[in-house]
């Protein structure tokens, strides 16, 4: 069985790849720089445009032949400090950005929505979350922002439709970039796989699901093939016989108590239960972790604005193409420990689930 890329992926990262995948008609590019730190050099007004171009590691920008962008006018905004209870990148995917956020924030859902009102494609929910999570993340820590108005070559007419943003953090930069993306097509991604878009999604699930302040919830998909012909009377009693197993999980037998780390089978309908119920239950654990929601009695809409459910999602559906070939493809079988999720979302025990599909597995293993 082969590992989906275990290693944890920057959050930035991947946004950016989620991003292209969940709004293939915009660009977003992300580059880091270095600047001197704000103690050593305060930002009272905006920087010069020779500055700003080194400090934001211009002009390279766009992937293509096109992509070179050049500063041509700047303007300077104070981020204001978060208080220590400060969930940032999460508020702002709520649409609920801390202080220090709501300028980027701002910036960001402006040109998106106005890049929709301009076009035939609506920006939906999921894409806005995503992107309230990239402002805030980008304004996380951060003491200067700035909004570069740039050219396509030096000196050249400024590109109105497009959005760039520099962010000083200590002494490192962020910049980002947002376009149309007929204007600057993209080139292919050498990591379009479905190991490493299940890599980014889980490493994101992470981000909002923090146990306490150093350990989170983690995700580990393990893919493999079987050769057993589940095309019979009884395809779990012919899996059970003919699946080659996996070293950490057995599939129960009758004689195996509930507490044994073992495996347990599931109809279509409990398993699609305890997917609903898992979902509502790391909403939940989500919320928990800010004091934004602690006098909010309703239920929130779910996927909604929710971005750790439209995260669950993707990653489910991602699994369940990966193993059945076909998009919205239900598995021939199931089996879990531990599911619904609930006491691993406090760092108590290990879940487990295994997918089957005529010719592969998924086993998904979840920890905290």
């Amino acid at each position: 069985m082969t590992a989906a890329e275990p290693r944890h992926i920057d959050p930035l990262e991947a946004v950016e790849h989620l991003f292209a995948l969940w709004l293939p008609r915009r660009r977003l590019a992300l580059v880091g720089g270095e600047a001197p730190a704000s103690y050593e050099e305060e930002w009272d007004a905006a920087p010069s445009l020779a500055e700003v171009s080194d400090y934001g590691a211009f002009p390279s920008t766009f992937t293509g032949p096109d992509g070179q962008r050049h500063p041509v006018a700047v303007e300077r905004f104070d981020i204001e400090d978060p208080d220590e209870t400060s969930s940032g990148p999460l508020h702002a995917s709520w649409g609920l950005p801390d202080e220090g956020a709501e300028q980027a924030y701002a910036f960001v859902s402006e040109f998106l929505a106005e890049a929709t009102e301009s076009g035939p494609d609506s920006l939906d929910r999921r894409g806005r979350a995503l992107a309230g999570y990239l402002a805030g993340h980008l304004a996380a820590d951060g003491t200067d922002l700035l909004r570069i108005t740039v050219a396509a070559e030096p000196d050249g007419p400024a590109l109105d439709d497009e959005l760039h943003l520099l962010v000083r953090s200590h002494d490192r930069t962020t910049r980002l970039a947002l376009a149309d993306a007929k204007a600057t097509p993209a080139t292919p991604d050498a990591d379009d796989t479905p190991e490493y878009r299940i890599a980014c999604v889980t490493s994101l699930l992470s981000e909002f699901l923090q146990i306490n302040n150093t350990d989170a919830v983690t995700f580990e998909v393990t893919f493999g093939t079987h050769d057993v012909d589940l095309n019979v009377a009884d395809p779990d009693a012919a899996f059970r016989a003919g699946w080659a197993g996996d070293e950490d999980w057995l599939i129960a037998e009758e004689d195996d108590d509930e507490t044994d780390d073992v495996l347990w089978v599931l109809d279509a309908a409990t398993l699609k239960a305890a997917l609903t119920e898992s979902e509502r239950n790391m909403v939940a654990a989500a919320r928990a972790q800010t004091l934004v929601w602690e006098f909010d009695s309703t239920t929130p809409e779910i996927p909604g604005d929710e971005l750790v459910s439209w995260l669950a999602r993707d990653l489910v559906e991602t699994i369940l193409t990966e193993i059945t070939g076909a998009p919205g493809t239900p598995p021939t079988l199931a089996y879990a420990k531990n599911l619904p999720l609930e006491s691993v979302l406090s760092g108590e025990g290990d879940s487990c689930l295994l997918l089957v599909g005529a010719r592969r597995t998924a086993l998904i293993h979840i920890s905290g």
